[in-house]
């Protein structure tokens, strides 16, 4: 049925055609606003951001553009277009009506398609004034008065801003976020009920179960995994400490949301009662808190962590987001399709293509979502639609920062700011779970964090360093940092071989890939018919010698990391020589009775000891973690973070009374850091001051990241998908399938592999870059290059 008004045109091969009325798009967009933002206090702003964020749809020349749209469709001669700015007659009208909430409402509007802009650059008043806006202004208010009783609000919307105070921007900065994310996701889901009816009943179908149900599964199945642990090792001094940690979170659970600190020494079962601690305490404040995220650093922990969510809780109850492929993975010249003046813009037609373009980001409503640390604050913090939809389901949650010592310093102060208005105002709950916490409730000249009295410690500080000293099971060994003597590769390779299993922990990835030619293990490799994944289960079965690192994708570190459980296990103990980078080294399950580590950052090696005898199974004295500093390692750029980290370590270390056991030496440690490395190094608070939200966006990324992803062969599944991409493009839906085979190369790697001819487009997608067969090595991974920039010592974080 076609109408005056319309919102889009009707999905394809409809019969009838089936138009989506613009009224009636509006209303059930204001509705789910209205009901988004009730969350926020502030219902009626989030009404009339729905019922406005369309309004220049009633402009006669976009009604034509739907029309035309139509037609191309129905002729197959469809042509990529983009319609007259919509955007900005929405966004004029929320000026004229409510000055005060100039800086709120207007800029959610206009850039409700195109990402929140600058305020600089948003002069409202200049278009409602100048003679081409101002008369399709008119026209669009005349029709959509008609169609729209309550058009004007009835009562002043800016007493909703009286709660806040008016005198902080960043106050202003997150609601206006929030609010944002409300509208968001109230146009897409209606979008989306639209154009793809199967994903709007998916998503109504997806399982949610009440969080009280959640607990009840996991109490039962915490039991049954505590009495198994007893009957395996009745003798274990870890099982009676572990199971003080997860009371003390029981116990910490009753309070009132807030700011709540985990700090257990590695071992200590921090990931199981950290989520007890989460279910716990959303049931004992029902009425503010309903959902869990756990955010993690690594890729090499976040399917363990799920893995381990999952027996507990089962299958569907678990929400895992994460990528190894950016949401923005379309061509720069697929981007130029797309791009008008008024900035990045979907075509509104019925192309099924952009219709699911625009749903890549899911929108976190589900009970328990296991996610990472880059996706949580990279969306906080970000202008994009995409990205900010999830960001009101935020509100009344527990967030869980597994890792948080892994935080890029220079971006620490807005991080807290961040976590402060959300505990403050939003009703959320954050756990800070680390065994080597930084100095977050410093408050200092350099760095103002959270206030100390503000945080919940849930294992009181003086019990919690007499459990690090209870569970002190490593012993280690930094003679020759103290007596400055460099190690060759070659003499780590010989001390390798003489034990029987041994982890390695590396800070790059050439350095991983140097470490396995001392160990004989070379590039090169009979050529076989066979996939990687068949391979590389015969291959490694052979090889004493393992690698990890992400020059394997995920697939193949997930068969490396099974068959070193179970070689490590003491049953049935086998040769094992692990050469690891840093996705290794926290929160990964595995206990070697030995461990070398690079020098690198104190909370670095501290973190590469919890895989040495990790479950006390040995004494202490025999269980071994040596420092080294090689002769030839990679060096970090001169001046990083990570290069301050590293020689601050090695000053410290210098001291051969130095006691790591003791947590109290990483407050004063990450103290001193903040005073030579700027815990707001890229002024992100005074671009959040002024509003400069893309800028924000632009300049907050944890990962500074230029890499490409290259698409593994690695076995039949991912094959066939290439296959099915070859024919139909590039789908939403396919980012994560491919995520398991994904390797991420340098940019000037890449360019490189593609010199060489060994990466090649996918046929039939200029999106889709593959490995040629017969490349990827079955230990080594991806083959990787030399060049002396090459520093990627935080190559473990994950998107």
């Amino acid at each position: 049925m076609k109408h005056e008004f319309e919102a889009h045109t009707p999905p394809k091969g409809s019969e009838p055609e089936q138009w989506h009325e613009l009224k009636a798009h509006l209303r059930k967009v204001a509705d789910r606003a209205k009901d988004f933002s009730g969350k926020l206090n502030t219902s009626k702003l989030g009404y009339y951001l729905g019922l406005w964020h369309d309004l220049g749809k009633y402009n006669p020349k976009f009604q034509e553009y739907l029309q035309q749209c139509q037609a191309e469709v129905v002729s197959s001669t469809q042509k990529k277009r983009c319609g007259p700015n919509h955007a900005v007659y929405g966004a004029i009208l929320a000026n004229e009506v409510c000055p005060l909430l100039a800086t709120i409402l207007p800029p959610i509007i206009y850039g409700h398609h195109a990402g929140l802009p600058d305020l600089d650059d948003l002069d409202l008043e200049d278009a409602a004034e100048d003679s081409q806006w101002s008369k399709v202004y008119k026209q669009v208010l005349e029709f959509a008065s008609k169609e729209l009783e309550d058009l004007l609000p009835t009562e002043n919307l800016e007493k909703y801003l009286e709660p806040w105070p008016d005198d902080d921007p960043l106050v202003e900065d997150v609601l206006t976020r929030l609010l944002f994310s409300c509208l968001i996701d109230a146009d897409h889901l209606d979008t989306e009920s639209h154009f793809e009816k199967n994903n709007a009943e998916n998503r109504e179908s997806y399982p949610r179960e009440e969080i009280s149900a959640l607990w009840s599964k996991f109490e039962i199945k915490q039991q049954e995994l505590v009495r198994e642990s007893r009957q395996k090792n009745p003798s274990s001094e870890v099982n009676p400490i572990r199971q003080e940690i997860y009371e003390a979170c029981l116990n910490a659970a009753m309070n009132k949301p807030g700011i709540f600190r985990l700090a257990v020494p590695t071992g200590g079962g921090k990931t199981i009662s950290g989520l007890a601690f989460a279910l716990k305490h959303i049931i004992e404040n029902s009425d503010r808190l309903q959902r869990v995220v756990v955010a993690v650093p690594f890729t090499s922990i976040i399917e363990q962590t799920v893995r381990e969510y999952r027996k507990l809780l089962g299958k569907d109850a678990v929400l895992e987001h994460h990528s190894a492929v950016k949401a923005e993975f379309v061509s720069e010249t697929r981007k130029k399709d797309f791009q008008t003046d008024e900035g990045f813009q979907f075509d509104e037609g019925a192309q099924r293509s952009q219709a699911q373009a625009r749903l890549v980001t899911q929108n976190w409503d589900a009970p328990l979502i296991v996610t990472t640390t880059v996706q949580l604050f990279e969306s906080l913090f970000s202008n994009r639609p995409s990205k900010c939809r999830k960001l009101h389901n935020l509100v009344g949650s527990v967030i869980i920062l597994d890792e948080v010592q892994t935080l890029p310093i220079k971006f620490l102060q807005p991080i807290v700011s961040m976590l402060k208005e959300l505990v403050e105002r939003y009703n959320v709950s954050v756990v800070l779970c680390t065994a080597t916490q930084p100095a977050l409730d410093s408050v200092s000249a350099y760095f103002k964090g959270f206030d100390a009295e503000l945080i919940h410690d849930i294992v009181e500080p003086g019990r919690s360093r007499e459990l690090f000293e209870q569970l002190k099971r490593v012993e280690y060994d930094t003679t020759s940092i103290q007596n400055q003597d460099q190690w060759s590769w070659d003499r780590l390779a010989t001390d390798l071989k003489s034990h029987t299993q041994a982890l390695v922990v590396l800070n790059t990835r050439k350095d991983s890939l140097k470490v396995l030619d001392e160990l004989e293990i070379i590039s090169t490799k009979s050529l076989s018919l066979k996939t990687p994944e068949s391979e590389v289960a015969e291959v490694i079965q052979e090889s004493k010698v393992l690698h990890l690192s992400t020059l394997l994708c995920g697939a193949h570190r997930q068969t490396v990391l099974a068959e070193v459980r179970h070689r490590l296990n003491p049953k049935t103990p086998k040769p094992c020589l692990l050469v690891s980078t840093q996705v290794v080294e926290a929160g990964v399950d595995l206990d070697f009775p030995r461990v070398y580590r690079t020098l690198g950052p104190l909370d670095r090696l501290v973190q590469a000891a919890g895989r040495c005898n990790r479950e006390g199974n040995r004494a202490s004295s025999e269980s071994q973690v040596v420092i080294f500093d090689p002769i030839d390692g990679s060096l970090p750029r001169r001046g990083s973070e990570y290069d301050k980290a590293t020689r601050q370590t090695q000053t410290l270390l210098m001291d051969a009374n130095f006691d790591f056991h003791n947590p109290d030496i990483f407050k004063g440690y990450f103290e001193s850091l903040y005073q030579v490395e700027s815990p707001d190094g890229k002024k992100i608070q005074d671009l959040r001051e002024h509003h400069h939200y893309p800028k924000v966006a632009k300049e907050f990324k944890l990962i500074e990241d230029n890499s490409v992803p290259v698409v593994i062969r690695y076995n039949d599944a991912v094959n066939e998908l290439l296959r099915e991409i070859g024919h139909r493009d590039l789908w939403s839906s396919d980012f994560r399938k491919l995520q398991p085979y994904i390797v991420n190369l340098p940019e000037w790697e890449f360019r490189k592999a593609q010199q060489g001819q060994i990466i090649l487009p996918l046929k039939g997608s200029d999106t889709i870059f593959v490995l040629q067969e017969g490349v990827y090595h079955p230990i080594r991974g991806m083959p990787l290059g030399e060049d002396p920039n090459d520093w990627v010592y935080r190559d473990a974080f994950v998107y």
